[in-house]
């Protein structure tokens, strides 16, 4: 699996309310043999700061879909975080068990 983020603007939703949110935009590419699944409940951003922020379900109209990543395939779509900071990396991790997989927002 390959994974890419960069920042992105936050496209409101009907389910945001007043807050600030911040996104990142990832890429997730199936490049193995095996299928891929993606979830915005598995990605994580952690800010400049070295705060954890959990993906505020919901909220960006980009918000990445919950698919099967057959091999060959991607997806593209925001993850998004409550507040105003600074992405400094994104982390993937398939379910509970998964190895995280960790990209710099770039």
């Amino acid at each position: 699996m390959k994974l890419t983020a960069e920042p992105a603007e936050f496209s409101k939703s009907v389910l945001a309310d007043g807050s600030d949110y911040t996104s990142v935009r990832v890429t997730v590419a199936n490049d193995g043999d095996d299928e891929v699944s993606v979830n915005p409940l598995y990605f994580t951003i952690t800010d400049t700061g070295g705060t954890k922020h959990t993906v505020e379900l919901g909220v960006d109209e980009e918000q990445i879909d919950t698919v099967d990543l057959a091999p060959g395939e991607n997806i593209s779509g925001t993850v998004t975080g409550k507040g105003t900071f600074t992405p400094q990396y994104v982390t993937y991790t398939d379910g509970l068990l998964g190895d995280p997989v960790r990209v710099d927002v770039s």
